[in-house]
C-alpha cells in the first residue's frame, strides 16, 4: 500500500474517528462541532512531528549528545506526510541510544496518564478546548504508537527497530502491547466520560418541559 495513503488511513482511524465520536455523543450544537472537527486535525498535523522530534532532541541532550540538524515538520506542500528527523552526534553507548530513541514514547505514556486524569474531571465545557486537550494528550500519543508499530511490522528501520536492537524482541513487543493497550484504554475511557456532555442544567430542562406542555395542570 502507498505510504501516504496508509498514513492518511491511520490519521482517519486514530485522530479523526475518536474526535467524531466525542462530538456525536455529546450535546454540543452542530454549529460548534463542525469547526472543531475541521480545525483540530489540522492542529494535530502541525504539532505531532515537531513534538516527536523535539522529544528526541531532549533525549539526546539528556544523555550528553548534540543535535547537528533537525527537520521538525514534513514538507506537506511537496506531498510529504511523514518525514521529519534529527541528526544526533556524540551518542556512542547503547544506553544513550536507547534514551534518545525511546524518549518520545516515554513522554507519550506520561501524556496519556495525564490525559486520563485531566479529562476525567470537568475543567471546561468548550468542545474546542476539550477536543484539543483530548488530541494533544491522548490521540497524538496513540497515533505515535500505532504509526510506529505498523511501520515496524512493515520492515521499516524506525525507532522501534533501533529499540529492539538494544533491548531485544521480547521486551520491545511487551512495550508495544502495553503502549497500544494504554492508548485504547484512554480513548475508550474518555469517550465514555463525555457521552451526553455537557448535561443540560436543571433549570433549562424545566423551562423546556414547560414550553413543551403549556396546557399541563389546567
Amino acid at each position: 500500500m502507498n505510504e501516504n495513503l496508509l498514513i492518511t488511513l491511520e490519521i482517519l482511524l486514530v485522530v479523526v474517528t475518536p474526535l467524531l465520536f466525542l462530538y456525536l455523543k455529546g450535546n454540543w450544537p452542530l454549529r460548534t462541532v463542525i469547526p472543531c472537527l475541521l480545525s483540530i486535525p489540522v492542529l494535530w498535523y502541525f504539532t505531532y512531528a515537531p513534538l516527536h522530534e523535539l522529544s528526541h532532541v531532549a533525549g539526546t541532550y539528556l544523555v550528553g549528545g548534540n543535535v547537528t540538524y533537525m527537520k521538525l515538520i514534513p514538507r506537506f506542500w511537496l506531498g510529504e506526510f511523514g518525514r521529519a528527523w534529527i541528526t544526533p552526534e556524540g551518542i556512542s553507548h547503547p544506553w544513550q541510544q536507547l534514551v534518545m530513541t525511546g524518549f518520545p514514547y516515554i513522554l507519550d505514556v506520561a501524556c496519556i496518564v495525564v490525559g486520563i486524569f485531566v479529562l476525567g474531571r470537568t475543567f471546561s465545557r468548550s468542545p474546542f478546548v476539550l477536543g484539543l486537550v483530548f488530541m494533544l494528550l491522548c490521540l497524538r500519543p496513540a497515533f505515535d504508537f500505532v504509526c510506529e508499530t505498523i511501520a515496524f511490522l512493515s520492515g521499516d528501520r524506525n525507532d522501534l527497530y533501533a529499540i529492539r536492537e538494544i533491548i531485544g524482541s521480547n521486551l520491545t513487543w511487551l512495550s508495544i502491547f502495553f503502549s497500544l493497550g494504554l492508548s485504547l484504554l484512554s480513548v475508550l475511557t474518555i469517550l465514555r466520560r463525555f457521552v451526553g456532555f455537557p448535561e443540560t442544567p436543571p433549570l433549562e430542562k424545566k423551562h423546556s418541559n414547560d414550553l413543551a406542555s403549556p396546557g399541563e395542570g389546567r
